[in-house]
């Protein structure tokens, strides 16, 4: 992979199960080999907020864990189905940096928790797909 190419982030995708009682369960994905630009230091210095960070994420299409698929095809499939698959949902989605996929649930929210607990932990807030250099660009906040 390309010279930039060089963390490792791990995804985790949200259902929603049990109905409106229901919790959630999350599946990782493990990317190596992305390019991963996080842009705290600016955010700060130009907003006065300590939570203002924000990360740009690359990933080849190349070479995936897993298959892509659109949310609501992802949404559709079984329990099964969905671990073995991925998909990027803004609002819901998020990923961190390093490999976190030994990580359980905690707590009822766990982004939050996994916010405590990692320094680059971001939600995603947008996910753009090219095809003539097939990559993913997501947005995290």
């Amino acid at each position: 992979m390309a010279i930039f190419y060089t963390k490792t982030i791990t995804l985790y995708n949200r259902t929603v199960t049990g109905g409106v009682m229901g919790g959630e369960t999350w599946f990782p994905t493990v990317f190596t080999d992305v390019r991963l630009l996080i842009n705290k230091g600016a955010n700060i210095a130009a907003t006065s907020m300590n939570d203002a960070d924000s990360a740009k994420l690359h990933i080849s299409r190349r070479n995936l864990p897993k298959p892509y698929l659109p949310p609501i095809e992802w949404q559709a499939l079984t329990d099964t189905g969905k671990g073995e698959n991925f998909t990027l949902t803004s609002g819901h989605d998020f990923f961190v940096e390093g490999d976190t996929s030994a990580e359980t649930v905690k707590s009822e929210d766990f982004f939050s928790y996994m916010k405590g607990k990692y320094s680059n932990c971001y939600k995603i807030t947008n996910a753009d797909i090219y095809d003539l250099i097939p990559h993913f660009e997501i947005g995290g906040r």
